[in-house]
């Protein structure tokens, strides 16, 4: 097994999360930042400008005066209860929430828990990603070792805007689902424009230089390959696709759940990474045998199984570089 007690991996949580995500499980079992301690890893828990320990502030230090939470029903069929909704393709393969099938529901006591920590977000990419990037880069900075950066959901956005900002202080990104697909929202969300720079909302260095994303780079729709996926658009292959110049030296890697709707179109992220020039594995924890996640997989009653597919990852492929 290799030595990681000088890896140091920093989490970041989603929206209406905290980085309490990362301590202790709905069931009150110990969490991932309790499974990556234990083999070893230091552990940094970020909480994103205006989410808890950095909490949200209105004008005049920004112009954004309002947030919004996430509702219980929002929750319920997105995260805790979808096979109950069945609003995706395979929403019905959920078991993992704990208590069970049909248990991610108000008034069940592991769903009450989860429900009373959520926050209400700032509900504005540019602004959030652009906050993130730079306190992000000031954490980095001050650690001053190479870090693995492990972030879930919306907060999958956040690793690319922080490596980009330093990337000789990035060994890796562990990606667990992130806001995707590039460019426009899935059709779960509207297919409204978004992501502009591909992963991010907000500038990203290319090479070719993109001074305007909507411009400076093409674009071509790529074709799902079943009906369980959606068709996305990544960059056109002529003129040549260009590169994420500061990604082209951190690995990532990109995890999709069984039961979660980003089986529709985390595959089309993956493709996106790989044509920029970013070295990317993709794992769909059901072809490794963990079985029946959704998008809260690191909540799930088997949370250790995900958390060790991650680590494995790690260890082959990170190591002390």
């Amino acid at each position: 097994m290799a030595d990681t007690t000088l890896q140091i991996s920093l989490f970041i949580h989603g929206i209406g999360q905290t980085g309490t995500n990362w301590l202790t499980k709905p069931d009150g079992k110990p969490g991932w930042s309790s499974y990556f301690l234990r083999q070893g890893y230091t552990v940094y828990l970020l909480d994103q400008p205006s989410h808890g320990r950095s909490p949200f502030l209105g004008p005049p230090i920004n112009n954004y005066t309002h947030v919004s939470p996430l509702s219980a029903e929002v929750i319920a069929s997105r995260f805790t209860a979808p096979e109950l909704y069945s609003s995706y393709p395979r929403a019905e393969l959920h078991t993992q929430w704990p208590g069970g099938p049909g248990s991610g529901v108000q008034g069940n006591l592991e769903f009450d828990t989860y429900f009373a920590a959520t926050v209400p977000s700032l509900v504005a990419n540019i602004p959030q990603q652009t906050t993130v990037r730079a306190a992000g880069a000031a954490l980095l900075d001050r650690i001053g070792t190479p870090v693995i950066i492990i972030g879930h959901s919306q907060g999958g956005t956040m690793p690319w805007v922080i490596a980009d900002a330093r990337p000789g202080l990035v060994h890796a990104i562990v990606a667990l689902e992130p806001a995707v697909p590039p460019f426009v929202e899935p059709a779960l969300n509207g297919k409204v424009p978004a992501r502009a720079w591909g992963m991010t909302d907000i500038p990203i260095a290319y090479e070719l230089a993109v001074a305007d994303a909507t411009v400076d780079l093409v674009l071509a729709v790529t074709r799902a390959n079943s009906t369980d996926e959606e068709d996305c658009w990544v960059q056109a292959e002529s003129p040549a696709p260009r590169q994420l110049v500061n990604l082209k030296g951190v690995r990532a890697l990109v995890i999709t759940a069984e039961a979660s709707w980003h089986v529709m179109y985390d595959w089309c992220s993956v493709k996106f990474l790989i044509q920029a020039g970013v070295e990317t594995d993709h794992v769909s924890l059901a072809d490794v045998g963990v079985r029946g996640n959704g998008h809260m997989l690191f909540l799930e009653m088997n949370s250790d199984e995900s958390a060790g597919v991650v680590a494995d990852w790690i260890e082959r492929g990170v190591g002390q570089m």
